[in-house]
């Protein structure tokens, strides 16, 4: 058995033993992880493979709350861990987690990424009456649609592809993501 001191927020000091370390409530992983759209929080990875990564960590903390949990693939974990990723940044994605997940849905957050990602230009093709799934990020300015001239007509419904390109209004929202300041 491993133990160690470790120093309280109160300045005392406590015996820790990694392997007495409760697990994660069901309830607060889950919310976590649906914050995170089950992916990682930081925006420029995405990965889909998630651990739960304590902010401050559980050997200074010792409680497993919500508000101090994000969900980091394990390679950022393994960066956080480290302090390659600070704690404030580890905040500001937190931050900007709760703000995106309840203004847009994942899946225009998920365009919005690829479409950043993607070079100038290039468009991503949807089918027109699936473009109420981007309404609000084409809404915001994020995305513009284009059509190609012609196209297919079937029972008088366009059946061939629109195509959604980042606006540069999207591309600074995608940028900004993990530089707006904290809020005191």
């Amino acid at each position: 058995m491993v133990s160690s001191l470790i120093r309280l927020r109160g300045g005392g000091l406590a015996e820790w033993n990694p392997e007495e370390r409760p697990s994660i409530p069901a309830e607060i992983k889950r919310r976590v992880l649906v914050e995170a759209g089950h992916r990682c929080a930081i925006p420029t990875c995405r990965h889909i493979e998630v651990d739960i990564h304590h902010i401050v960590p559980w050997r200074t903390c010792q409680a497993h709350e919500y508000e101090n949990l994000i969900a980091l693939c394990p390679n950022c974990h393994r960066r956080a861990d480290r302090e390659e990723i600070d704690r404030k940044s580890l905040k500001l994605y937190k931050l900007n987690l709760r703000f995106v997940h309840e203004k847009y849905s994942q899946i225009e957050m998920d365009m919005l990424f690829d479409l950043a990602r993607a070079p100038d230009g290039v468009g991503a093709p949807w089918t027109p009456f699936m473009l109420i799934f981007f309404k609000r990020v084409i809404d915001s300015g994020f995305v513009n649609v284009y059509e190609l001239p012609g196209g297919i007509f079937v029972n008088g419904i366009k059946s061939s592809p629109s195509y959604l390109t980042i606006t540069e209004l999207g591309r600074n929202f995608i940028s900004e993501l993990g530089d707006r300041d904290l809020l005191a």
